[in-house]
């Protein structure tokens, strides 16, 4: 089984963009996307019901801000929630919690924490929650879990190409990556680390100032982490910066 991540930066731009021909071009199983930034009523048809795929939306109150989708090969047995069940999360349209057979699979939109790290303390409240109710939700299952999506957090100095300069910058705060450390204490695993450990030079978003992603100077800020016990069944976990459409690169695993 494959899932791909990807964070659009907007369906409706990135569809214009050649999305849906890298979505029937690569076919996975599941879909996650991120910052869709748009009701259903306001998709193409083809968005909406995809050709292969059942597709869930899980938009913001406010219109063209945030949302996420997942999108599961039809046929698949499956079970979606809505959101984490707090309204202060959830009105912005940050979560889906997809429950399958033998895994649950989170769909998360991370909150940035603005140039003026106001929204720093909601980001953090967001990211334990998430934590915590996939911790619950393995417990009470007793099936691993996945956690994927855009962070909007580079965990160590080898996630971005500048990591003196943005030691001050959201994404990069200290108080930022203690929360992944502990997340990481918690037991979840971050997949493409496992497979590629002490690499640098793999990134997953560029801003479009001065042609960074040509000089490959990015972040490393979307990810596929997993509960301890499943990263034995993962064969691969892959960064694809060659796909354009979003100034994220989707990223995928396989298992």
């Amino acid at each position: 089984m494959q899932i791909a991540s990807w964070n659009v930066a907007g369906l409706r731009a990135c569809e214009k963009k050649g999305f849906y021909d890298w979505y029937l071009e690569q076919n996975p199983d599941i879909i996650c996307l991120q910052e869709t930034k748009a009701l259903p009523e306001q998709l193409s048809d083809q968005l909406v019901h995809p050709e292969n795929h059942e597709a869930i939306y899980a938009p913001a109150q406010k219109k063209g801000y945030s949302g996420v989708a997942t999108w599961v090969r039809k046929g698949v047995n499956v079970k979606h929630t809505v959101g984490l069940g707090i309204e202060e999360f959830d009105c912005e349209g940050r979560t889906l919690i997809s429950e399958f057979d033998n895994f649950i699979l989170f769909n998360c939109y991370f909150p940035n924490g603005k140039r003026d790290h106001s929204r720093v303390p909601y980001k953090l409240e967001f990211s334990r929650e998430v934590a915590r109710q996939a911790l619950e939700l393995k417990e009470k299952t007793g099936k691993e879990v996945i956690i994927t999506g855009d962070y909007n957090t580079a965990h160590h100095e080898i996630d971005l190409a500048n990591p003196k300069t943005n030691k001050k910058s959201t994404g990069f705060l200290p108080i930022e990556r203690e929360w992944m450390d502990e997340f990481q204490e918690q037991g979840f695993v971050d997949l493409f680390r496992h497979f590629n450990p002490g690499e640098n030079g793999h990134y997953t978003w560029w801003t479009y100032r001065g042609d960074c992603r040509a000089r490959n100077i990015g972040w490393r800020i979307d990810y596929f982490w997993c509960t301890a016990k499943f990263v034995g069944k993962v064969s691969e976990c892959t960064h694809h910066p060659e796909i354009l459409g979003s100034d994220h690169c989707p990223i995928s695993m396989s298992f």
